[in-house]
């Protein structure tokens, strides 16, 4: 299947609202426009991680259905053993290097938790312990890896005329799970796998209704429709909370932020705007910084806590003989951007160095001879 135009932009995007709910906005937040800016119309970072999880949920589904389809009855274990060395090879290399690299310096945390963070748990222990550490952020990525370790097998396995039951159930359980878990724990409840599952199960589903015309326009319309629901809702909180209303329905928001994120989607897929798809869809600094969005993510929080200020104090130092130029670069604004340049470099050295060979050897263990796979980082 051809490169679908776009998706990497959405990546871009999901990345940077991450970034900014750990690094802060690089303009006075404090006046009544810049918390409105701030609070309202700039998503949060979980708002990010669920278009994360949509679009893993839509792209993973597309790249085993379509898999499934050319195999024609040919060994479909196979497709899961290739699935999973091709998964491998893009997440665990600079994953594992930086983790033991963190526990070589002992850096705060992770000798004490290793055992989470190397069998990629830490979405459990942040939900056992009901608290946030050092690596914390790495959550997300343990719920992937264990979304990755079920779903191939139903994809594969379960007939296609069921599959539809088996999104259907997947969105239930995300929404029942996550209502429990807040009731119980309150907003750290809901980090286990399964509370994510309407994420990925609204992504799988539009995966499978494109594999068909008629139930493909009822699905987009009906996403329509409830996008304009969540929406609402979606500012309804954001400006709730901007004044201090009482908030209702909170247990819901991860399945509004997901529809919101399905709905993104299916615009960019459908897209027919040329200055959209040139500018934005097409724009090769945000495509790259969707390509290179896992290694972002995966190093800005250790960055955080690690480099940030050894970047700002070398900074300071070498620019003291040079006052115009210290105080320059001082400023709030250039020093914010200063930190996410470096950030994005970091990232692309990893990519260049590391990650994009690794990649190269993906082309060993295709699904199937005849299948061109969906080309968007995955």
């Amino acid at each position: 299947m051809e490169k679908i135009k776009g998706l990497d932009t959405l990546r871009a995007f999901a990345v940077f609202f991450v970034i900014i709910q750990h690094f802060g906005v690089w303009f006075d937040y404090t006046s009544p426009s810049g918390k409105f800016i701030t609070n309202v119309l700039i998503p949060d970072g979980g708002f990010g991680v669920d278009l994360f999880f949509v679009l893993s949920g839509f792209l993973i589904t597309s790249i085993l259905l379509k898999a499934k389809i050319a195999a024609r009855g040919n060994d479909r274990f196979v497709l899961i053993r290739n699935f999973f060395i091709r998964r491998a090879l893009r997440i665990f290399p600079i994953y594992y290097l930086l983790l033991f690299l963190l526990f070589a310096i002992n850096y705060h945390d992770i000798r004490h938790y290793f055992i989470y963070f190397v069998t990629y748990t830490a979405n459990i222990l942040s939900w056992r312990t009901n608290s946030w550490n050092s690596f914390s952020h790495t959550w997300t990525l343990a719920v992937e890896e264990q979304f990755y370790i079920l779903w191939p097998w139903l994809i594969i396995f379960v007939r296609e005329k069921y599959l539809k039951y088996v999104f259907g159930a997947a969105i239930i359980t995300g929404i029942c799970s996550t209502y429990y878990n807040m009731e119980v724990q309150g907003h750290m409840g809901p980090l286990l796998v399964f509370n994510c599952f309407d994420a990925f199960g609204m992504g799988g589903l539009y995966a499978w209704a494109r594999l068909g015309n008629d139930r493909l326009k009822r699905f987009e319309t009906a996403t329509k429709v409830l996008a304009v629901i969540a929406l609402c809702l979606y500012f309804y909180w954001k400006i709730a909370q901007l004044r201090n209303y009482p908030l209702a329905g909170l247990s819901m928001i991860k399945t509004v932020n997901a529809v919101i994120a399905l709905w993104l989607i299916i615009l960019v897929i459908n897209n027919r705007s040329a200055w959209i798809g040139k500018y934005l869809l097409g724009n090769r600094f945000l495509n790259y910084i969707g390509k290179i969005s896992y290694g972002i993510y995966l190093y800005h929080y250790v960055y955080l806590g690690l480099l940030f200020n050894t970047v700002n104090g070398f900074l300071y130092r070498i620019t003291l003989p040079y006052p115009a130029l210290n105080k320059t670069i001082h400023d709030s604004h250039v020093d914010y951007w200063i930190e996410v340049s470096v950030m994005i470099g970091i990232a692309a050295i990893s990519y260049a160095l590391i990650e994009k060979p690794l990649l190269n050897l993906k082309k060993y263990f295709t699904y199937i001879a005849d299948t061109q796979e969906i080309r968007s980082g995955v």
